[in-house]
């Protein structure tokens, strides 16, 4: 039978308000990246374990996107995300009042928890709403709006880390939580309106995990994904150390999220004009090639360098400016094709796909953070190591990827 569909619920969610919810979990992490050697010096502790609210960032994430996503598909999409705001508020506002490093690493976790509705939640609903190569075009679009990110998120948190620390950020992150729940209430319209066969039951959590679990193809596209934000987020983890041990001011870091940026757009325009010709899964290959081959010049660049800040920041910039090019081109196309097979169960699938890829992106960033070392050839190594490792997903998961064609 075919559920009811209220009144005030039967257009489409605004797509600009879709940007917005799927963007602010990345631009919350642009906007406090900056403020990680303030986090070390105001709780004193090292830079590595200052790194660590990065990871149980995404840890939290993961867990986030398995809550809400099961939540989208038993009560609905606009309660799930109406819950991970008021989570996400929760989180900014007892991060504001952090007497210690143990409570701010739980504020953290109810940031992320609450984040991770921005991004399970809305990739449900675009995919209630699209299908096919439209869908993908709308990742396109919504991949470079997400670009804006590195151009506001770090320049900002930068600014209101030099005048007023790290609280400076997290009232500007509470303040984001407010808009976006007040947005949410107001114009956010449910889109879990399908047909199901009368008595049918609901698919068990534990079924449809069994069946990710057994999909290859989608453990292919897990690390995948994973990969690509671990060269996105390395970066906001690694480059304010490595600029503060240059030597830099932390306003330079702002400045380089406008090439991260850029390049993104860039790599986004570029996909959109390239999937009329090439299949998804080639774009993703040849990102993966690309990425490999900016990782190496930007690890060749800087240990050329001999130690000079000025050419170290032009090479980390424009080598990174170049892997969001590959970026913007892999991740929609991960994410537009990645749950073709999951129709029925959107929400729990797309769940357990974010749960997979975001524990391996808190691995990533984990281990970039238990092996940080104070020389400046670190940042470009680590990142090298990244893109080495897509590149085997290729190599021995092959066959699964011939799939997504």
């Amino acid at each position: 039978m075919t559920l009811p569909v209220p009144r005030a619920m039967r257009h489409a969610p605004p797509l600009i308000l879709l940007v917005l919810l799927i963007a602010f979990p990345q631009l919350s992490e642009t906007l406090y990246s900056p403020v990680l050697p303030h986090i070390a010096t105001a709780f004193e502790v090292p830079a590595a374990t200052a790194q660590l609210t990065m990871s149980i960032y995404f840890l939290a994430f993961a867990l986030g996107v398995v809550v809400w996503g099961r939540m989208a598909d038993r009560r609905g999409r606009r309660p799930a995300m109406l819950a991970g705001l008021a989570c996400y508020l929760l989180g900014a506002c007892l991060a504001l009042a952090a007497p210690s490093f143990e409570v701010l690493l739980a504020a953290r976790f109810l940031l992320a928890l609450g984040a991770s509705a921005g991004s399970v939640v809305v990739q449900t609903v675009l995919r209630d709403r699209y299908h096919g190569a439209e869908l993908a075009g709308v990742f396109s679009i919504i991949g470079a709006a997400l670009s804006l990110s590195p151009a506001l998120g770090p320049p900002t948190g930068a600014l209101l880390a030099q005048q007023f620390g790290h609280i400076g950020v997290f009232i500007l992150l509470a303040l984001i939580g407010i808009s976006l729940l007040l947005a949410t209430q107001r114009w956010l319209a449910e889109t879990r309106f399908h047909r199901e066969k009368a008595g049918e039951p609901e698919q068990a959590l534990w079924a449809v995990a069994r069946r990710v679990a057994a999909d290859p193809r989608l453990w292919l596209a897990a690390c995948q994904v994973a990969g690509f934000n671990v060269l996105l987020f390395g970066f906001y983890t690694l480059t304010p150390f490595t600029l503060q041990q240059l030597g830099w001011p932390a306003w330079v870091f702002g400045l380089t999220g406008l090439a991260v940026a850029l390049g993104s757009v860039l790599g986004a325009w570029i996909n959109r004009r390239m999937l009329r010709q090439h299949s998804p899964a080639h774009l993703v290959r040849l990102a993966i090639l690309a990425s490999v081959a900016a990782s190496a010049l930007q690890f060749c660049w800087v240990v050329t360098a001999n130690g000079e800040p000025t050419w170290i920041l032009g090479g980390l910039v424009i080598c990174q400016f170049l892997l969001m090019l590959a970026y913007g081109c892999a991740i929609p196309n991960l994410l537009a094709t990645a749950l073709d097979a999951y129709s029925e169960v959107r929400g729990t699938a797309a769940a357990l796909f974010g749960l997979s890829y975001y524990l391996l992106l808190a691995a990533g960033l984990g281990l970039l953070s238990l092996f940080h070392s104070s020389s400046v050839i670190y940042q470009p190594a680590g990142i090298l190591v990244v893109a080495l490792l897509l590149v085997v997903t290729l190599l021995f998961l092959r066959p699964a990827s011939r799939n997504t064609r």
